[in-house]
């Protein structure tokens, strides 16, 4: 209690800046997850406009990236990590949006919605880095494309580890 009898104490600083910390710390995991969300929705939306609006056929691409002939089952397959891809989006972004909405006194959920939305980027990851290895893998002389994406790859698995060892880094379940 302070002098006055009236109000309360104010926190150590120590305790109010791990609180501030972790309210970072979340808001830069959801903004990075809606980041993701909204590079998978725009990519996505380019690739169909360049493909439905400019007629762009193999041949005027072959000097940036090959036409590769895809098997039935490795065009299933990328069929499938497609629509996973694409159901990713709505999942990161909402969990993202919500965390970042929620008032800062629930730091409990917002955490939780912190972690489904980094989550969930990690899982549309694997499923990208999968559909990488379908199409290096259907074009093995594409060696080009090997580094590029294998550095692209590397980046992307940097930055979410560095996001979930920033949510690892808040202050933790027992204290909130």
């Amino acid at each position: 209690m302070s002098m006055d009898g009236k109000t309360p104490d104010l926190l150590p600083l120590s305790a109010a800046k791990k609180k501030v910390l972790d309210d970072v710390h979340v808001a830069l995991a959801c903004v990075y997850a809606l980041h993701n969300a909204l590079a998978i929705v725009f990519s996505t939306a380019v690739g169909y406009i360049a493909v439905d609006y400019f007629d762009v056929s193999c041949s005027q691409l072959s000097s940036i990236l090959p036409c590769v002939e895809l098997t039935d089952a490795e065009s299933a397959w990328l069929a499938a990590l497609s629509i996973g891809i694409l159901c990713c989006a709505p999942t990161q972004a909402a969990a993202a949006a919500l965390a970042l909405l929620l008032p800062c006194r629930r730091r409990r959920a917002r955490r939780v919605l912190a972690y489904l939305a980094l989550a969930v980027t990690f899982l549309f990851h694997c499923m990208y880095a999968g559909a990488v290895w379908i199409f290096l893998a259907a074009d093995p002389g594409y060696i080009f494309g090997k580094i590029f994406f294998t550095v692209v790859i590397c980046l992307i698995l940097v930055c979410d580890l560095t996001c979930l060892s920033d949510l690892l880094r808040g202050d933790g379940w027992g204290k909130q």
